[in-house]
C-alpha cells in the first residue's frame, strides 16, 4: 500500500515537519531526521532529502563541502509559500505583506526560538508528531505581533509594567513560551519602532488564524491582560493622579 497522499504540505505529514524544523535555519537531512523522525534516524536521512526534492517551491536546497572529499546537502524552507497562504487567510495587503518579508531573517530567528523553546519546556517529541508547520508558524508570528503591539499602543511605562507583572506572576509559562525572551522582546520593538500602525493592523488581521495547542491557554492569559494594561495606561495619562 502506498504512502498517503498529502493534501496540504504545510498543515500535516511528513513534509509539514520538514518544513518547520528547516524554517530557522539551512540544515542536513540527517539533522532534521533526528528532529522529525522516531527511531535511527540515520537510516531515515534519504528519505527527508527525496520528500524535500519532490516539493521544490517548499524547499531551497544547495551543496556543502564538509571534507575534502564529502559534501552534504542543505535543506532550507521558503517562506514565500507560508507568507502566501497567511495573506489569503488574513486578507493581508500588500504592503502588509512586504513588511513581513522585510523581517524575514527575524521572523526565522524567532520560530528557531520558539522551536527551541517548545522542544526543552513542553515536549521534547513534538516535531516527530502531527505537526502543522502553518499553524506554528502562525502562531509565532501573532505572539510576537502581539508583544509588538504592547509597545507600539500603550505608554512604556505600562508596558515595562505588564511585562514585569507577568513576569512575576506566570513565570514558568512565559520562560515556556518566550514571552520573557530578551531576543523576542528586542525584535518585537524592532517591529514596533519601523512599523507602528502597520503592526496593529498586523495583529488584528493575523490574530484570525489557528492557534498551536500549546499556546492557546497563554493567549487567553494574555488576552486577560489587555483590559487591565489598557486601564494602566489610561491611569498613566496626563492629569490623572497616581
Amino acid at each position: 500500500m502506498g504512502r498517503k497522499k498529502i493534501g496540504d504540505p504545510l498543515g500535516e505529514g511528513l513534509v509539514s515537519r520538514i518544513y518547520l524544523a528547516a524554517f530557522p535555519q539551512p540544515r542536513s537531512s540527517y539533522e532534521i531526521a533526528r528532529l522529525v523522525v522516531r527511531g535511527e534516524s540515520i537510516n531515515s536521512s534519504g528519505r527527508i532529502l527525496k520528500v524535500a526534492e519532490k516539493f521544490p517551491d517548499l524547499f531551497f536546497l544547495r551543496e556543502e563541502r564538509v571534507s575534502r572529499h564529502k559534501m552534504r546537502t542543505l535543506i532550507f524552507s521558503n517562506m514565500e509559500p507560508f507568507l502566501l497562504r497567511l495573506s489569503e487567510e488574513c486578507g493581508l495587503s500588500s504592503e502588509e505583506a512586504n513588511i513581513l518579508r522585510g523581517f524575514e531573517a527575524n521572523f526565522r530567528k524567532l520560530v528557531g526560538i520558539y522551536l527551541d523553546l517548545t522542544l526543552k519546556h513542553m515536549d521534547p517529541e513534538y516535531l516527530r508528531g502531527n505537526v502543522n508547520a502553518f499553524e506554528d508558524l502562525s502562531t509565532a508570528l501573532r505572539l510576537t505581533l502581539y508583544i509588538a503591539r504592547l509597545y507600539s499602543s500603550a505608554r512604556p511605562q505600562a508596558a515595562e509594567f505588564t511585562f514585569s507583572l507577568m513576569n512575576k506572576t506566570l513565570p514558568v509559562v512565559l520562560d515556556a513560551t518566550g514571552i520573557s525572551n530578551k531576543e523576542i522582546h528586542e525584535i518585537a520593538r524592532n517591529i514596533a519602532d519601523m512599523a507602528q500602525q502597520q503592526t496593529l493592523r498586523l495583529y488584528d488581521k493575523i490574530r484570525k488564524t489557528p492557534i498551536s495547542s500549546y499556546y492557546k491557554g497563554l493567549f487567553m492569559m494574555l488576552e486577560g491582560f489587555e483590559k487591565y494594561y489598557q486601564a494602566l495606561e489610561k491611569s498613566l495619562s496626563p492629569g490623572k493622579d497616581h
